[in-house]
């Protein structure tokens, strides 16, 4: 199983062999409802494309095939990072107070690197979520958080405002 409800952001590091070099992309003021103004819409899918530019910039010595997000919608599941960002994103828009990501953040390693979505406002309980696959929470990402080879963590199993996910070559 890829959800890893113990694991924490320290030791997702040393996986990687972190760098230090770190990405923090903002998508949404940190207390204002996203709405659907065009200008905000093209913002959040600019970021999700600088986010898959900057990884197979990085990381095309450790890729058999570029991340896109148009995988998501060809639904090539073998695409990682295009789940990722897409259904973790799609969460947010759907599910959190503030109806939008707050951050995307990129750890960068040398063997992987840790991608991270942040919201504002309340967290949520990502393991009662996954545990009796509530129905308000049924979308795809806990789908795919339980059979994605990466490793899927959050900051707070019990309130969880950030969710990650650990990428290493295989």
């Amino acid at each position: 199983m890829a959800l890893d409800f113990n694991h924490k952001l320290n030791q997702a590091l040393k996986n990687i062999s972190y760098s230090g070099e770190k990405q923090e992309l903002l998508v949404n003021s940190p207390e204002e409802v996203f709405s659907n103004n065009p200008k905000q819409i093209e913002k959040y899918g600019d970021v999700k494309w600088q986010i898959v530019d900057m990884l197979n910039q990085k990381y095309s010595h450790l890729l058999k095939d570029k991340f896109d997000l148009y995988n998501w919608l060809n639904h090539d599941e073998s695409d990682e990072v295009a789940y990722f960002l897409n259904e973790s994103g799609s969460n947010c828009l759907n599910h959190s107070e503030f109806k939008a990501p707050h951050k995307f953040h990129i750890w960068m390693g040398k063997n992987g690197f840790i991608l991270g979505i942040e919201q504002k406002g309340r967290g949520f309980n990502a393991e009662e979520i996954h545990n009796h696959e509530i129905k308000e929470n049924e979308g795809a990402a806990f789908d795919f958080f339980r059979k994605c080879k990466s490793k899927i963590f959050f900051d707070d199993k019990n309130e969880a405002k950030m969710v990650f996910m650990e990428w290493k070559k295989d």
